[in-house]
């Protein structure tokens, strides 16, 4: 792995209680992320991508989740901290952009409030002190007239600026992890860019680790260095960017893979859809979890749960027969051509 990880997590089981008994939304999880890199997480709605990044953060109600396994940050084990020694790592040295600004924000505080919030409680920070510094933070993440909006409600400022305002508050102690949940979700392509653009200059200069999760294959081949494939609770594949764009080995990262458009398609001609949806997770397969919609599933897939497998140094998979994919349409254009 060369370098110490700035955050290594090892084999990560979420376990919730529910009305149908429990559930495992993440089951087995293992990943990496060094400090100064982008890892992607990627993989479809219910797929357990931000239950993965909440578990990290341990913002799930502790009266009915429990964890187990590692999460290694700089040596310490999150999962073994006391709720109060968390509570000084999250938002301090660990930081999230959520989802959805809108429902992240409190609709009656200022922007300015809300900001100086985590200053005030990690920075010691007193009260125009904090202002002065959430207006700096406004100022760096690109909002217009910062000494204006700082005292402005979340309605009143655009969805773009939103996510900037998440952003300023999720680097207000300057982390040395961030995790970002669909950070460009609904966000017109335009801001879409700036916002990527702003968490990649902000990483250049402080060294900041970064996790992106997305189900947006184009912005991870352009600021990942890495990705993990998430299927129904459990990394499927992992691999440097390069490597999973143009080498993938599971069929689901090959079907991820084949649903982008591509600009040398033929026109008119239809896009490859994965069939059949991920199962409910009270409904999870005996054997690999993609089976039941997989092209190439035998009855050993049916059978029996694969493990993730070493194909090299930095890509491995969770398949019986890796790029098997890959294989069965080489072999198909051939018979085409021959």
């Amino acid at each position: 792995m060369g370098k110490q990880p700035l955050l290594e997590v090892k084999d990560l089981k979420v376990s919730i209680s529910t009305e149908k008994g429990t559930i495992h939304p993440v089951e087995g999880v293992s990943f990496h992320v060094l400090a100064g890199e982008t890892l992607g997480i990627v993989g479809e709605s219910g797929c357990g991508k931000s239950v993965t990044a909440e578990s990290i953060l341990r913002l799930f109600d502790e009266d009915y989740v429990d964890y187990s396994g590692e999460v290694l940050y700089d040596g310490i084990d999150l999962l073994s901290l006391s709720k109060r020694q968390m509570e000084r790592i999250r938002g301090n040295e660990l930081s999230m952009i959520f989802q959805d600004p809108m429902s992240s924000l409190n609709p009656v505080q200022t922007i300015g409030k809300q900001i100086a919030e985590s200053l005030k409680l990690h920075q010691g920070m007193k009260g125009r002190q904090a202002r002065l510094a959430a207006v700096d933070l406004l100022r760096m993440t690109g909002i217009p007239s910062p000494e204006k909006r700082v005292d402005e409600h979340p309605h009143e400022i655009s969805g773009g600026m939103r996510q900037r305002v998440m952003i300023a508050m999720a680097l207000a102690c300057n982390p040395k992890l961030l995790i970002a949940d669909e950070p460009t979700t609904a966000l017109d392509v335009t801001i879409q860019a700036q916002i990527l653009e702003l968490i990649e200059s902000l990483q250049a200069k402080t060294g900041l680790g970064v996790i992106l999760i997305t189900h947006d294959l184009g912005v991870v081949a352009e600021t990942c260095t890495r990705v993990a494939v998430m299927y129904l609770g459990q990394v499927v594949e992992e691999a440097s960017v390069d490597d999973l764009f143009f080498n993938p080995q599971h069929p689901y990262t090959s079907g991820l893979m084949k649903s982008i458009p591509r600009i040398d398609d033929e026109q008119h001609s239809k896009l490859h859809v994965i069939e059949g949806t991920v199962p409910a997770l009270h409904q999870v397969p005996t054997g690999c979890r993609f089976a039941p919609r997989c092209a190439y599933a035998d009855e050993q897939c049916l059978q029996a749960a694969p493990s993730l497998k070493q194909m090299d140094e930095n890509h491995s998979v969770r398949c019986w027969y890796p790029g098997i994919a890959t294989i069965q349409e080489e072999t198909h254009e051939l018979e085409i051509i021959g």
